[in-house]
């Protein structure tokens, strides 16, 4: 049984990419695809990077590889095929530094889209490793996403909660997505320069499995009316 459960996240990773998103489509964007366009990226920005709220540890490291899904894009997104999902994968190294802080940079290329961030995390109270305590975290984290048709700022920040069980550990999580997308060299001349922003809340929740230093994990994200898969894996020290 898991075996299976910890297959789940590995067809995520592997989804996001067999499932192309076609961003050159955004070449032919119209004015009233740009808003539901920066939702989706941010939504795949702000997702999968965190399956766990204890923190590292002075000197502590994670080295691993996080992948989103969308199923399908929002209704007013035509620059991406309705019948297709989508996805994003990301390389994110994390250390741990003095007072229960975390920092992380992140990083990669899909599609022509390429990333760039990072962030801080915050454990609210002292690190427990005992069986069924809870860590609790603040995170802060920006990306900016660039492709020939379009760039993307953007910020996300929550909470993040988890239980250290036994295999399988649980962790949930609360906060918001910012993006602000502009349009760039795109048909529409009319819309070159354009700029939008969006704020959108985010729900989080999965499992995470530790086998000595490696771990998997996968999860879902409920934001701007749309479930989000994610998965994560990596090796911690």
């Amino acid at each position: 049984m898991r075996n299976k459960l910890l297959f789940i996240p590995l067809a995520v990773l592997l989804c996001s990419q067999a499932f192309a998103a076609e961003y050159d489509g955004f070449n032919n964007a119209a004015s009233s695809d740009l808003k539901a366009f920066a939702r989706d990226l941010g939504g795949l920005l702000g997702s999968g990077s965190n399956q766990t709220a204890r923190s590292l540890g002075f000197s502590g490291f994670d080295l691993g590889v996080r992948g989103a899904m969308q199923i399908k894009p929002s209704r007013k997104n035509s620059v991406i095929k309705k019948s297709r999902a989508f996805g994003m994968g990301l390389v994110q190294a994390e250390i741990g530094m003095p007072y229960r802080i975390d920092g992380f940079v992140r990083g990669g290329v899909h599609e022509g889209v390429a990333v760039a961030g990072g962030g801080l995390r915050y454990g609210l109270w002292n690190v427990s490793d005992e069986k069924y305590k809870v860590n609790a975290m603040l995170v802060a984290m920006a990306n900016l996403a660039t492709h020939k048709y379009f760039y993307a700022v953007h910020f996300n920040a929550g909470l993040v909660c988890s239980v250290n069980v036994p295999v399988l550990s649980p962790f949930v999580g609360v906060g918001f997505d910012s993006t602000r997308l502009g349009a760039q060299s795109i048909a529409d001349t009319t819309l070159n320069g354009k700029e939008v922003s969006v704020f959108e809340p985010r729900y989080v929740a999965g499992l995470r499995a530790r086998i000595k230093l490696a771990y998997i994990a996968g999860g879902a994200t409920y934001t701007h009316d749309r479930m989000l898969y994610n998965a994560s894996l990596g090796v911690r020290f």
